[in-house]
Formats: C-alpha cells, structure tokens, sequence
C-alpha cells in the first residue's frame, strides 16, 4: 500500500515538473506571444477559438449584454428579467491575462490541444441610461404610495421647536438595488436575490434620540431670544434663523463673533444711510435725487459687533438702537425728514422748513464754478453755529489768500464750507454764481442771514443740489 502511494506521488511529481518546464518553454513561444487565442480556448462560456484580443473583447461584451438576469424574491419567485444589458466593458486587460493566468492549461493546450475554459470578471466601465432605466423602474419596486423614510427632526419653523417623528418608509433604495445588478453582472452571478429589507432606508434618527431632544432643548433655551433695534418706525426684531446663524452652534448658545460681524456688516448695509442716495421732494415742489454728503446714520460696525456678541450671550431679550458712529437729527429714518435748509444751485434760492412750513427763504451766490470752487452737493448738516467770525482760506504764495469777516457762520461741511452773511456783495441770486461766485460757501444777504442763524438748531439737515 504504502510503495502504491510512493509511485503515485512520484508520478505526480514527475508530470508537474513536466508540465513546469513545458509551460516555461511555452512563454516563449509565438502562441504565448501573439494577441491571439488558439483553438478550444472558452471565456465566460464563449467560444473563443482563434479570434484577436481585440475581438474577443468584442464578441464578449456582446455575448455578455445578450445574456439574462433573473431576479427572485424571498420565495423564489420571479420578480424580473433582464436580457439586454447595454453596458459598455473594461475588460482588454482581463483578456489580454488570459493565456498567463492560466499558464499550465495554455501550455496543454498548445502542446496536446486540450480545450480549456476560463472565467473572468465583466469589469462595466458605463451603463446606457436605457437599461438603468429598466433596472431602477422595475414593477416590483413601485408601490402605490411611496412612503419616504426620514429621520426624525426639530420643526425650526415652529417658534416651539416641536420633534417631528422618525417615518418608516416603503420606498426601495433603487441606486442601491442597480448597483447590486451591476455588480452580479460584473461577476457572472446572473441570478440576483432581491430581499427588500435590505434595500429599503431606516431612520438614523429616532424621537429619542438623546442627541436631538438636547438640540431641541438648546433650540427653545437659545433660539427664542428677542433682539430688537429700535430704528425709528422701523423697528424688527432679530429672527431666530438670524440668531442661529450667528451661534458657534445652536448647542453651545455661544455667539460666534465672525458670523455677528458678518450680521451687523449686512444690518450697515440696510440701514446706514450717509451718502447714499436720496430721491427728496422738497416741499417747494421740486423732485430731486441727490448723493453724498455727511448727514444721516452710520452703525459704527465694530462697536456693534461686540455689543451684539455680549447680547446674544446673555439669552436675553434686548430691545435698543444700534451703535451708531454717525446720527441724524432726530429719530432714526431713511428719509431727511420735515425740518431741513434746502439750498438749490440752479435756482440760487435756500429756503428754511420747519415742521413742513417755510419759515425763511432768500437768494444766495453759492460757489464759483469759473474758478472751479463749486458748493459741494449732498444732504449735510448744520455742524456748529458762531457769531463773527473772520473766514481765512487760499494761498498766499499763489496770490489768492483771503479774509473775509462775517457776523454769522453755520458750517455744514468741516470748517471750510458754511452759510454766511457777505457784506461784500450787493446782489444775490441769478448768474453770478457763475463767474463770481464764492470759495464754495454759501453767501446770504446780510439782512436775511440772522433771521436763519436764530431759528437754525445744530444738526439741522442741510440739502444742498441742482
């Protein structure tokens, strides 16, 4: 028994070392070499006898999206079929691994002719949108009322901040579901068991969830404080969307001063109103836009910015003004209001409204524009008030130094532009302004200016525009 066994062993052996040196010294044959496969060589159940790597590839993409896939359910029963599979493969290299994967079954079948059959994987390099279609459009996967899963949530649209329930739906994962098909195309594995649990979704995220009923928790301690500016007939309060928009996370309940900075930068933006522009009706009729200038509100931004921050950070309602650098006169609004100088270039006239009554008006000669010394335009403000006054400006090296004495001054922009008596002119109003005027002040007549100077308040909004 035992010398049987030897002999076996030995014959074993001396066949493998056979078959060892005959495929050895086939790798260097022109049949091992050449991008072609001999007679009675089988790829995936085709025969390939003969053909060129680059028709094998073809005639077994096309053999393959012949073949048929059946699905079955849980009972065996079929679900559906498919026959036309209308992929595109990546399987050159595969094909050209043929004859060296199988290197003792070649080398046979070069030397004794003995066929021999091999199995590769269908690599599917693209799938046509009309067999995903098909897959993902099944039947079986359709119900007659799709229910979705979803997790379970906080309402953020509900000022309660109530959970929503988790919802258990019946609605296949139908990209999982192709995927599988694919894959057992891929693999050859052309019956697929359907199990539907497998691909329908569970919520991740249940009413009891620990974590959600602290988010909700946070959302009621954090997201229902009241911050309101008060901006004049404007007034609004901060929305809690806002609010967890500025928040480090709703969690936490710690403001993030980047994100509030971000606020208070679009807050300046709605509501700052130095130098834009202002479409104005003046109550002498006339309808004008003008830009510029200094008068209005401006949020000092960064003042702001850490006022809000220690706000959000109390968990308290707050209800104020923002931090203004610049103010109006008055209560804060987007308009100039009903108290104002208006001062109107092209007609040469200013006129004082108080209330929406006309308390004062005269000619004026504003700035020179010959000389390039135009009044600036723009919505101003009366700066300060003082009685004689002796007004110096120019150069002395170029010849245009001046001093002018004037027994009332308001100025409305800095200390070079102002309204004044100007005891030096004897006529107001028409052309002069034109090639006599002014060095950019506003010349009133002597007998008109201290009416103004006396009812004029400091702040009062000074328009001045063509």
């Amino acid at each position: 028994m035992r010398k049987t066994i030897y002999i076996i062993i030995g014959v074993i052996i001396a066949l493998l070392l056979c078959f060892g040196v005959s495929a050895i010294t086939y790798t260097h044959s022109d049949d091992y070499t050449s991008d072609s496969f001999p007679e009675g060589v089988t790829i995936n159940g085709l025969d390939c006898s003969g053909m060129t790597y680059e028709e094998a590839e073809k005639a077994l993409s096309d053999y393959w999206n012949g073949q048929k896939m059946v699905v079955v359910g849980n009972l065996e029963e079929t679900l559906a079929e498919y026959t036309d599979f209308g992929c595109t493969y990546d399987i050159a290299k595969n094909i050209a691994n043929v004859k060296r994967n199988n290197l003792v079954k070649s080398a046979l079948n070069h030397y004794l002719h003995i066929p021999y059959s091999v199995q590769m994987a269908m690599n599917v390099e693209k799938t046509s949108k009309e067999f995903r279609k098909e897959v993902k459009h099944s039947d079986f996967l359709t119900h007659g009322d799709p229910i979705i899963t979803q997790d379970a949530y906080v309402d953020m649209d509900d000022p309660t901040y109530p959970i929503i329930p988790e919802v258990y739906g019946n609605k296949p994962d139908t990209d999982a579901y192709f995927d599988g098909i694919v894959k057992g195309i891929e693999l050859g594995e052309l019956r697929f068991l359907f199990d539907e649990k497998d691909y329908i979704d569970v919520p991740e995220v249940k009413s009891d969830d620990p974590q959600l009923l602290n988010y909700q928790r946070c959302c009621r301690e954090y997201l229902t404080q009241k911050i309101t500016y008060e901006l004049g007939k404007e007034t609004f309060t901060v929305s809690a969307d806002d609010i967890q928009g500025m928040l480090k996370s709703v969690e936490s309940g710690e403001a993030d001063p980047e994100a509030v900075a971000r606020y208070v930068k679009s807050l300046a933006a709605d509501y700052n109103t130095v130098g834009s522009d202002v479409k104005f009706t003046s109550f002498t009729g006339k309808t004008f836009t003008v830009n510029g200038g200094t008068y209005g509100w401006a949020i000092d931004q960064d003042a702001e910015t850490k006022q809000l921050v220690k706000d959000i950070n109390t968990h308290k309602d707050i209800s104020r003004e923002p931090v203004f650098s610049v103010r109006g006169n008055g209560e804060y609004t987007k308009l100039v209001g009903d108290t104002y100088i208006d001062v109107d270039i092209s007609q040469q006239h200013a006129w004082y409204f108080e209330n929406k009554q006309k308390l004062w008006d005269a000619d004026i000669v504003s700035g020179c524009v010959a000389a390039g010394h135009s009044t600036p335009t723009g919505v101003f403000q009366v700066l300060n008030k003082a009685r004689n006054v002796t007004l110096k400006g120019g150069s002395k090296k170029k010849k245009t130094y001046y001093e002018s004495f004037v027994s009332y001054w308001m100025a409305f922009l800095g200390g070079s532009y102002g309204l004044h008596d100007a005891t030096w002119r004897s006529q107001f109003g028409g052309d002069i302004y034109k090639y006599a005027g002014s060095h950019g002040c506003v010349n009133i007549p002597p007998s008109r200016m201290p009416d103004l100077y006396n009812i004029v308040s400091v702040g009062t909004p000074v328009i001045v525009h063509y």
